[in-house]
């Protein structure tokens, strides 16, 4: 099954639509299906539809004709009005299996295939048929608006019509099922629809659709947000079955809101239509309910089921089941004169089960405070309560995918007790409920005061409907559906709901708050004897009207005689008002109730036709016109920089006017939809319309509304249908700007029924012509989620070329934060899997990475792409894919830089050693160390091997686990691989010294350890050898011989019986083939490895002077082995043919330590082929002179004082293996940071103090801002990698107090009281910004917008010289919106558009809301744009303000209102930052540092760090990190407990350490600024005598 499909691009839907058109009742054929009737359940109804899902099949939704059958005209008309609107698939009189052969088509992709096929040909400048085109007329090409292909092509936004099949008595439309309607989203995910633009987008898309049957002649006169479906990617559509003429011969046309009395499911009682729910219509009569539950004719249980109706609830689906309360406990037989055994109807179902205790810790414990993780009514709690009767497979899937009979509830009291969930209305009204289909299971026990199922479903609802819960299930309502679910109500009711981790994910179910009002009590309780006529039964149900039930009531009781008329009045009074605050319960969105025909013009559908006549489509156009793709093109061409005016709108609404009254009421119910998604409530119920048409008075909802959303409402429910505009002009309104045009046109033909590769194709030529761009960044943005599905699916090597073009075309029109939320995503989803693909390949080449890199910068590539590209290396079953990720890893090391490449590719292969990293990883760090010079491997990689093959050789002499016995082995390995591919890069002077120089080798140090693995010991010797012919034989009879007497005499005396009795084992070496591998059978082996080679190499003479038990040794090789030595001859043995494969793992190594899938291919020797000599940086030259051999003089010179990154130390003898491990890992997940507190190196920046620095992401540039020359300010730009001054900026007066390098431009802004923004590369001005009230020559024009807050200006304060209330003190780049938030001197916080070079808004202070005035010391921002539902923070962004008041402002950041102000600190905040969306860190002069949770009461959070002597300047976040300076003092401190534990903590403070020879001295500066390089694990500070100093 194609995962890419209709409905969004997003995944097939599995459930299908069969809609009866025509006939008497239906129901669905048990006995002719083809599986177990036990293997199907009803799975969703609501108001016209029920699906059946079967165990091996996609669900059917059988919707069922309850009322007579129509004529045949009738039935005629209906299926030519489908066929007309609709390409029809199948008609006639079919089989099961025929049905299920259609729903194959249509999960394969296959029914509109012709159409795409068509638009490709069209991209071709080929004209293939007239699907294409009449398509193309759908979707807004104005060339083509004379076609109209009826029948032939569906519209994108036209639920399909798979098939119209015919029965004996009436026909059916089988439609796929949509997941949501809108209804569904306003209600339960309303933001989905997440801006404005995506409003108008989805509107568009209405209204096409809608003009798409007005141009047909056929009006909708149902349109409401429950028939407006959507798709997973909230594309909508309209269904046909939805239209008025085609719902009304379904049977739905009766009385809306007539509603039987009911009780329970008997086949012959009245109310079986609302148990079964097909009576209770969409748009339910709230109030007339609500007044006959109040005065007693509706009961409890009739009134709950609107209830239910109203929240959304649906029959059989279990997720979203009717809820009902648990009334009694079933301990006892309910009587309501006694208090025991009644349920407590003022708690929730889950606090009784719980108990305050445990909700009370819940809450105080969580992050996110909350009581109730789960809905009132689980899936699971329905499934279990209906165990009985459903079948295993739904029990396996929804309860436990292990069926266990034995483990359900076996009573109704013990289910009571188990479950913290509310009950079903089965259990009031289903007898059945109780017996079990399954022979393993038993029936559900009853209590033992009962003796049938009926009779307790009959006490069970007198319960129900008793005076007693009558008087308190208005708690219960209030509960689940009322008040109690939000503010502080829910609190105190200890009912506060765990928040959706993704609001913006769209839901089709949730708590949906119907009343924000306390629910009156009912006035008269009705028993339930009144609604029957056998009392002692409710087997039967009254066939009454509601009529008569009244007559019942208001002869048993009269309100008046209950209560005193005082009391009595105001009860009513309570009612009343009550109903009035609930209008949102009575939605309307038709202008006239009235029934009409369906078609309202003569266009198509005049006459009557024949059986013939009724599925022909209409013919198409004779002469196909001409296409020019050119001009196609340009259609994608939009600009909405210039908005639109309300004049234009005035005068597009003065030009509109319709001719169909019936398509203007359409129109009238898309202004209602329209207003309800800004309000978040209908416009209209029934008094509101009322006085609406008499007065013609507008709702005052209208005055919330934005101007221009309010003008097209107007024009659309204007009362004189002949003003509202057609469908149409509707879509010419300015409201839709360009690129919600350009945008449907793109997106339209992803919906067709056709295969993701089609798709693909079409989309990606489009996107290659340049339609993107054209159709602007945010259009594009929009665009990204329709598309970038195909690529992530895509498992077809013929599709990698156009997934990677789309890819590459989307990352040059999306902006960075865009890129990173659509393309990130699915590049990491493709790189995460392990099989081998072409296009994993493809993305892993050097000119695609390095566009990744531009666009998502470096620290973004290093935390979300490299370590994906580094698990490539991990047992990759495809050499292409290893070696591409080698080659990536390579390339971008130089430009990395030394640091990051260390701690960011290094140390996680290193990491990798003995975990399945397979021949590319060693030979990646190999040659990454060849790349980068003697120098780097001599610091850098050695002592990280040293430590690694040390501690292995340690492990391995204890006894430990078979696991950990065999990663060491396997660690061992690696490590002696990879030091075999480093000694053959190094130059010889180096290898000694590094090697074997006043020490003994690591690898005879291996060959000694007796109980290692046999393949250890031959990887050992094979890159011993290796070392010894790197060395020479001179070097090696200097400094390896004498280390190898102890060996060779543990060799001379070894005993091994299997040696022993094999004395001809073995061939003649000279017999042997000189390439093939040895193999170690046994240790004695060794001899025949090493004594033979070191003999040819050294001469036997000098091998025997140092080998005291040579003679046993070579008698051993000639009885063993028939070797001899012969003078003449030489050495037969090589070092290439003692090459082995490094050890593979076998089946028994457990994964408990290590897991198995990590040995997979791990193991071989470093392979030495050459690798394309294409990389970064010049890499290429740098690989050739090391494969072919580099002079021991050229590596020397690289260890001169001018290498880059001289400064950056060797790692340290106390990194361990469990540190080493610890640091190799991400950002944020590794092991606490360690500081070491050393200065690496120090340089002076400037002549005085350096008060501010930045350091630009690549982690190679810093900025500093300090005093320059004549006490102006200067800014210096740094390189790192050789802590060189490359250039500066020198045009500030002042000293720079704030630095912000603009990432997504290249430009920097730096301040000194006025914002100067120049180029980062040249030091070039590109323009200033200051206030009105200071004089600045170089000051910009900007307009200033009108959307300024408060403009009274503060009075006042301590403010000095240097900070004049309109000076600029403080900045923050928002590098989301490419915006600089600046701060002011008397408080005040202005925007400035950077892309655009303009100021925006100011935002000034109100004095009243401070004592007095204070500037701005500090801005920070959270970097997140999801919004945090349940916490202080209600809008999706804000900006935190520090005053050097001490105070702390919080502001929204679209609208500007202030959220919170608290005095956070006793004197002047000098830093603020963010290390989560909901915390916020500042420090003081006040010597505190603080921690802030937004979601908590701010004025009360005890969260102080202290122990600083002296106000904290500065402090860095990384990770969970804080790193804090004060005077010369540094602080770490970790965020990562809670910040509720955190309380009053003592900081432990460290002086900074400069080492010189040996020598360390106490830094004494005055430490001013500090920043992290995290990728580097370093650190820089600024000191106040202008010095900068990078330590770790």
């Amino acid at each position: 099954m194609d995962p890419t499909n209709v409905l969004g691009g997003q995944k097939t839907c599995g459930y299908f639509v069969l809609v009866v058109l025509n006939g008497g009742k239906t129901y669905v054929d048990t006995k002719k299906c083809e599986n177990n009737p036990l293997e199907q359940s009803l799975i969703f109804k609501d108001d016209n539809h029920c699906a059946v899902q079967a165990d091996s099949s996609p669900g059917i939704e059988h919707v069922g004709d309850l009322q007579s059958s129509s004529s045949s005209n009738n039935q005629q008309l209906t299926v030519n009005i489908i066929t007309k609107l609709t390409p029809v698939y199948y008609l006639g009189r079919v089989a099961t299996t025929e049905i299920r052969d259609l729903m194959a088509s249509y999960m394969n992709l296959s029914i509109e295939q012709d159409v795409i096929n068509s638009l490709n040909l069209l991209c071709e400048n080929t004209i293939s048929g007239p699907a294409g085109l009449g398509f193309l007329s759908f979707v807004g090409f104005s060339a083509f608006d004379d076609i109209h292909p009826s029948g032939l092509v569906r519209h994108p936004n036209i639920l399909p019509v798979l098939a119209v099949v015919e029965s004996s008595d009436c026909c059916y439309m089988f439609q796929p099922k949509a997941p949501y309607t809108l209804e569904n989203i306003m209600h339960y995910s309303p933001e989905a629809l997440c801006s404005d633009w995506h409003i108008r987008f989805f509107i568009y898309q209405i209204m096409s659709a809608l003009a798409y049957l007005h141009d047909f002649g056929v009006h909708h006169g149902n349109l409401k947000p429950s028939t407006i479906l959507m798709s997973d990617s909230l594309w909508p559509y309209l269904s046909i079955s939805d239209i008025s003429h085609v719902k009304q011969n379904r049977g739905f046309g009766g009385p809306e809101g007539s509603i039987l009395n009911s009780c329970c499911a008997e086949e012959d009682c009245s109310s079986r239509s609302i148990f079964a729910s097909f009576n209770l219509p969409s748009s339910l009569d709230w109030s007339s309910h609500f007044k006959r539950w109040w005065t007693g004719e509706l009961s409890n249980y009739e009134y709950l089921l609107v209830l239910n109706k109203l929240a959304g609830r649906r029959w059989g689906d279990p997720a979203f089941h009717p809820v009902m309360p648990w009334v009694i406990d079933f301990t006892v037989r309910p009587d309501e004169n006694s208090d025991i055994g009644w349920r407590d109807l003022t708690k929730s179902k889950w606090r009784l089960a719980k108990g305050d205790e445990q909700l009370d810790f819940t809450y105080s414990s969580s992050d996110v405070p909350y009581h109730v993780s789960d809905e009132c009514l689980s899936e699971l709690a329905v499934c279990s309560y209906k165990a009985r009767r459903l079948s295993k497979t739904i029990l396996r899937s929804a309860v436990r995918s292990v069926y266990e009979p034995n483990e359900y509830p076996s009573s109704m009291q013990r289910l009571y007790q188990w479950t913290p969930d509310e009950c079903i209305p089965e259990f009031y009204s289903d007898p059945w409920i109780f017996v079990s289909l399954h022979s393993e299971m038993s029936n559900l026990a009853l209590p033992s005061w009962v003796t049938s199922s009926e009779e307790f479903i009959c006490l069970h609802r007198d319960a129900l409907e008793s005076d007693r819960v009558s008087q308190q299930l208005h708690h219960w309502i209030d509960i689940t559906f009322g008040y109690k679910l939000a503010g502080e109500a829910s609190v105190e009711a200890k009912n506060v709901m765990l928040p959706p981790s993704d609001p913006s994910r769209p839901k089709s179910i949730g708590r949906r708050q119907l009343f924000t009002k306390p629910h009156p009590k009912r006035l008269i309780s009705t028993p339930h004897s009144a609604y029957h006529n056998k009392v002692e039964s409710c087997a039967r149900c009254q066939r009454k009207g509601s009529n008569s039930t009244t007559d019942v009531l208001l002869n048993d009781c009269n309100p008046p005689n209950m209560f005193s008329q005082v009391d009595y009045l105001e009860e009513f009074e309570q009612a009343t008002l009550f109903m009035e605050l609930q209008h949102h319960l009575n939605p309307i969105y038709s202008y006239s109730n009235t029934a009409a025909c369906c078609c309202s013009s003569v266009k198509y559908l005049k006459r009557q036709f024949s059986d013939q006549e009724v599925l022909q489509p209409d013919s198409v156009l004779s002469v196909v016109p001409d296409f020019d793709f050119g001009s196609y093109l340009e259609c994608f061409e939009s600009d909405d920089s210039s908005s639109i005016g309300y004049q234009e709108l005035l005068r597009w609404k003065q030009r509109s006017c319709s001719v169909i009254e019936h398509h203007a009421n359409d129109i009238f119910s898309i202004g209602c939809i329209l207003a309800e998604i800004y309000l978040h409530r209908p416009l209209f119920d029934a008094s509101l319309l009322a006085a609406y048409k008499e007065t013609g008075m507008l709702p005052g909802a209208l005055h919330e509304l934005p101007v221009h959303v309010r003008l097209l409402v107007e024009s659309c429910i204007q009362r004189q249908w002949e003003r509202r505009p057609c469908s149409k002009h509707l879509l010419e309104s300015p409201y839709f700007p360009p690129s919600v045009r350009s945008a449907y046109m793109f997106l339209a033909p992803l919906q067709l029924l056709c295969t993701s590769g089609d798709r693909l194709k079409y989309v990606t030529k489009l996107a290659s012509e340049g339609t993107l761009k054209a159709m602007g960044e945010f259009a594009a943005e929009v665009c990204a989620p329709y598309c970038l599905p195909f690529v992530s699916s895509s498992r077809l090597d013929v599709d990698t070329e156009s997934c990677l073009r789309l890819l590459k075309e989307f990352l040059k029109c999306l902006s960075v934060q865009a890129a990173k939320k659509h393309i990130l995503p699915i590049i990491q989803k493709i790189l995460q899997v392990p099989e081998y693909s072409h296009l994993k390949v493809s993305l892993l080449q050097d000119s695609f990475v390095r566009e990744l890199w531009k666009k998502l910068g470096k620290q973004t590539y290093i935390e979300k792409v490299h370590p994906l590209v580094i698990a490539n290396l991990h047992n990759s079953p495809n050499k292409i894919t290893a070696s591409s990720a080698s080659i990536v890893l390579i390339g971008s090391s130089e430009e990395l830089g030394i640091p990051i490449t260390v701690h960011q590719t290094v140390l996680p292969l290193i990491h990798s050693f003995g975990k399945g990293l397979c021949d590319d990883g060693i030979e990646t760090l190999v040659r990454i160390g060849g790349l980068l010079g003697e120098s780097f491997i001599v610091k850098q990689i050695l002592p990280l091997l040293r430590n690694v093959i040390h501690f292995c050789i340690d492990s391995s002499k204890v006894t430990k686990p078979e696991p950990q016995q065999s990663w060491n082995s396997f660690a061992l390995i690696d490590g002696l691989s990879a030091l075999e591919g480093l000694v053959s890069v190094l130059p010889v002077k180096a290898v000694l010294r590094e090697l074997l120089q006043d020490q003994v080798c690591l690898h005879i140090k291996i060959l000694m350890l007796i109980h290692l693995d046999l393949d250890v010991i031959q990887v050992a010797a094979t890159a011993f050898v290796d070392l010894c012919l790197r060395i020479g034989p001179d070097n090696t009879v200097i400094h390896v011989l004498p280390h190898l007497k102890e060996l060779f005499a543990e060799l001379a005396f070894f005993q091994d019986s299997s040696a022993v009795s094999l004395p001809t084992k073995g061939l003649k070496i000279s017999e042997r083939n000189k390439s093939e591998t040895i193999k170690m059978e046994s240790r004695i082996d060794l001899v025949l490895l090493l004594y033979p080679f070191l003999a040819s190499l050294v001469g036997i003479e000098k091998l025997r002077e140092y080998c005291s038990t040579w003679f046993l040794l070579e008698q051993s090789l000639q009885r063993l082995y028939n070797w001899k030595f012969e003078p003449s001859s030489k050495c037969s043995i090589s070092g290439e043919n003692l090459k082995t494969q490094r050890f593979q793992p076998g089946n028994d190594t457990s994964s408990e330590v290590v897991p198995t899938e990590l040995f997979n291919g791990a193991g071989s020797s470093v392979s030495q082929s050459q690798i394309p000599k294409t990389g970064w940086m010049a890499a290429s030259k740098h690989r050739f002179r090391l494969e072919h051999g580099t002079s021991s003089d050229n590596l020397s010179a690289s260890t001169s004082g001018n290498q880059p990154w001289f400064w950056f130390p060797s790692p340290d003898s106390s990194w361990g293996v469990p540190d080493l491990l610890g640091r190799s890992s991400g950002l944020k997940d590794e092991l606490p940071w360690k500081i070491e507190a050393s200065v690496l190196y120090s340089a002076r920046a400037h002549p005085g103090a350096l008060r501010s620095l930045e350091v630009h992401d690549d982690e190679c540039t810093i900025f500093t801002g300090g005093v320059g020359p004549g006490f102006k300010g200067s800014i210096q730009r740094w390189e790192l990698a050789n802590m060189n001054c490359t250039s500066g900026y020198y045009g500030h007066e002042e000293v720079v107090n704030s630095i912000c390098i603009l990432s997504i431009t290249g430009k920097v802004a730096s301040c000194d009281g006025t914002i100067h923004i120049w180029n980062g590369q040249t030091g070039k001005l590109i323009a200033a910004h200051t206030e009105s009230s200071t004089s600045f020559p170089l000051q910009t024009a900007s307009v200033e917008q009108a959307n300024m807050l408060n403009q009274d200006a503060l009075s006042g304060g301590i403010l000095s010289n240097a900070f004049r209330g309109s000076l600029y003190t403080t900045m923050h780049y928002m590098a989301s919106e490419d915006k600089l938030v600046a701060g002011m001197g008397n408080g005040s916080i202005r925007f400035i558009d950077i892309s655009r070079d303009q100021k925006l808004h100011l935002w000034k202070s109100d004095s009243a809301e401070i004592s007095f005035s204070s500037l701005v010391s500090t801005i920070c921002s959270s970097g997140s744009d999801k919004p945090r539902n349940g916490s202080l923070v209600a809008s999706s962004s804000w900006i935190a303000a520090g005053l050097s008041s001490g105070y702390c402002r919080l502001l929204d950041e679209r609208s500007g209102k202030i959220i919170a102000v608290w005095r956070a600190h006793d004197g002047h905040i000098t830093k603020l930052a963010s290390p989560e969306d909901h915390l916020i860190a500042s420090s003081s002069l006040d010597k505190t540092l603080r921690i802030w949770d937004l979601r908590r009461n701010l004025s009360v959070q005890s969260n102080i760090f202290r122990s600083h002597s002296d106000g904290i300047f500065d402090f860095s976040v990384w990770g969970q990190d804080l790193l804090s300076v004060s005077r010369n003092k540094i602080a770490l401190t970790s965020l990562s407990r809670p910040t509720n534990e955190i309380g009053h903590q003592q900081l432990v403070l460290q002086n900074l350490y400069s080492t010189d020879r040996g020598v360390k001295y106490k830094n004494m500066s005055v430490l001013s600024a500090i920043s992290v390089l995290p990728l580097s694990r370093l650190f820089v500070v600024g000191t106040e005598d202008g010095f900068l100093k990078i330590c770790h």
